[in-house]
């Protein structure tokens, strides 16, 4: 009896090690995603993109990503193009032009963006800052692409 019980606590053993091992594979996976902004064909300078997951982190300083995208290095055609390595899981895109290549989305006094803005999904705000909601995307183990047209307020 004793000799059974060993081998039954020893099998289970190796189940959980390899269940732990495959989450941890799992956690490690990584999507690709292709984000294409269009109405920039004459710009110069830089993009500015920030990767968000959550929605309490939504448009806030904390990103799981940020991006500066050289637009003379990264136009194709008339899409500024650039591709992004993340784990998998749901993210949303906010995106900016810094016409004034000071690294910074200027503002007017209520906090309106002066430069022109992109979300993925071209979310839009109403009445209020837009939605993580409307511009949350699922990044799976297929590449995708997020077209993003860039809009001046």
């Amino acid at each position: 009896m004793k000799i059974r019980l060993r081998s039954v606590v020893r099998v289970l053993q190796i189940l959980l090690l390899a269940i732990a091992c495959q989450t941890a594979v799992a956690d490690e996976l990584i999507g690709i995603l292709t984000v294409e902004v269009s109405g920039l064909k004459d710009a110069t300078g830089n993009v500015y993109i920030a990767v968000y997951d959550s929605d309490s982190t939504w448009l806030s300083d904390t990103t799981v990503l940020s991006k500066k995208v050289a637009i003379s290095e990264a136009l194709d055609g008339e899409l500024v193009r650039t591709e992004l390595q993340l784990p998998l899981g749901e993210y949303a895109l906010s995106v900016f032009y810094d016409k004034d290549n000071d690294g910074e989305l200027d503002t007017n006094f209520v906090g309106m963006p002066k430069e022109p803005i992109a979300l993925s999904n071209n979310a839009v705000a109403k009445f209020g800052p837009p939605k993580y909601a409307d511009a949350v995307f699922t990044l799976g183990a297929e590449p995708i692409i997020q077209r993003i047209s860039m809009k001046e307020l």
